[in-house]
């Protein structure tokens, strides 16, 4: 922003239900610093100008004052600086983001130098539409003007020409954060070319895939993304190196989030290794379509475990997790899969260390199940030597009585020298 510009608040109201975008722009200036200047924009989801407002309020000492001036004081919308309109334009849908170039020609080009694209299929009538528009902004952005922030969302049949190109593109431009949400539900195939993998400036990525077939996705051995922080992915497949088991996220020195939802092993990999050293904060989330398979931990520095939905991998680690210190488990370790008893009093035994453990109801009844069943005589109850507190979730969908509830309790603690139950 130029020094001599005076500093500005901004307030962004945007109504997806109506198309309309709104902001309110409070800027004192250097003439008459008591004026305050209230900018409110409209933008349609037609692409029509619908009202540019201006209105000036003073205080009292400056009521009386010349028409002239006041004329002078309305053109006060054009003379708001590019990086004022950027800023507000960056609140926006890119779709609406162009638009706004209707509001005045010095605004024309405005959105080529725009640092955040989003595109959202739901805003526009067709598929057709949408896919020449998303082409047209990748064609005419300015390319000297880094990308930090991409979006796409994509409903219906995803076309992967498409798709890929909008890869290339965001690896070419430096993007820092990358957000995808794809329907792949109904395709057989799709050409997936992982020119994000290999993103040295990526600090998040968010892939989302909406699948019956996880498969449809492999990812690459190795990611090669050294800048990345936090790493979300759905419905994907990890695929195996030279070896038995897929390991993808070891080059990804300053990970520290990552969380896997319905992910898959892909052909002849046998089990998946999460191995990395800077990583806190680990979310699995099972499904159906994911299928159960063998996760190995080797992460010194985890201090956050979730494990939720329909799970039923089995879980071992190669460090001692010296450093947990909450593990959450919200599943109900469903049958569908063989060798699934005992499942869930196996991960306890691995996470030995933690110090907040949070089980909710429908886990309880699990654990009750297994602990009723005769192989279960020779195993023994988790030792969580380092545990300060357990915290009980009862759900509705898995109401659990005082006397089950009691019984797991006992279970759970008797190798616990220190505990508070919440």
């Amino acid at each position: 922003m130029p020094s001599s510009f005076p500093p500005f608040a901004i307030s962004i109201f945007f109504n997806k239900s109506k198309g309309s975008v709104m902001a309110n722009i409070f800027v004192p200036f250097p003439s008459s610093p008591s004026h305050k200047c209230n900018i409110k924009l409209w933008v349609s989801m037609e692409g029509k100008e619908t009202e540019g407002m201006l209105k000036m309020t003073t205080d009292k000492r400056q009521q009386k004052r010349s028409r002239s001036d006041r004329e002078e004081e309305r053109d006060r919308l054009s003379e708001l600086p590019d990086c004022v309109v950027l800023h507000i334009m960056e609140f926006m849908d890119t779709k609406y983001a162009v638009q706004t170039c209707v509001l005045s020609k010095r605004w024309k080009d405005l959105w080529k130098r725009l640092t955040y694209l989003g595109f959202n299929t739901t805003l526009f009538n067709n598929v057709v539409k949408f896919n020449k528009f998303v082409s047209r902004v990748l064609s005419g952005r300015d390319g000297s003007v880094s990308l930090l922030n991409l979006e796409f969302t994509r409903r219906g049949m995803a076309e992967p020409k498409l798709f890929n190109r909008l890869m290339k593109y965001a690896v070419l431009h430096n993007v820092q954060q990358f957000t995808v949400s794809l329907n792949l539900s109904f395709r057989q195939s799709f050409e997936f070319r992982p020119y994000i993998f290999s993103c040295e400036s990526l600090t998040f990525l968010k892939l989302s895939f909406n699948s019956f077939d996880t498969s449809i996705v492999a990812l690459p051995g190795s990611l090669n993304m050294p800048a990345l922080k936090s790493l979300q992915l759905e419905a994907v497949s990890f695929t195996a190196r030279d070896n038995d088991y897929a390991e993808p996220f070891s080059t990804c020195n300053v990970l520290n989030t990552l969380i896997l939802d319905g992910c898959s092993l892909h052909k002849d990999a046998k089990f998946l290794s999460i191995s990395n050293s800077s990583l806190s904060s680990l979310t699995i989330s099972g499904s159906f379509e994911g299928g159960a398979y063998k996760i190995v931990l080797s992460t010194p520095n985890l201090s956050s475990l979730t494990v939720t939905g329909h799970n039923n991998h089995t879980i071992s680690s190669a460090c001692n997790l010296s450093f947990l210190e909450e593990v959450t488990i919200d599943t109900l370790g469903y049958t569908l899969f063989p060798n699934t008893d005992l499942l869930i009093i196996s991960w306890l035994q691995v996470l030995t260390n933690v110090k907040i453990l949070r089980l909710y109801s429908g886990t309880l009844l699990t654990i009750l199940r297994d602990i009723s069943n005769p192989a279960s005589v020779s195993t023994q109850p988790p030792c969580c030597v380092q545990l300060k507190s357990l915290i009980l979730e009862n759900q509705p969908s898995a109401d659990i009585s005082f006397e089950q509830l009691k019984r797991a309790v006992e279970y759970l603690l008797q190798n616990s020298p220190q505990r508070r139950i919440d």
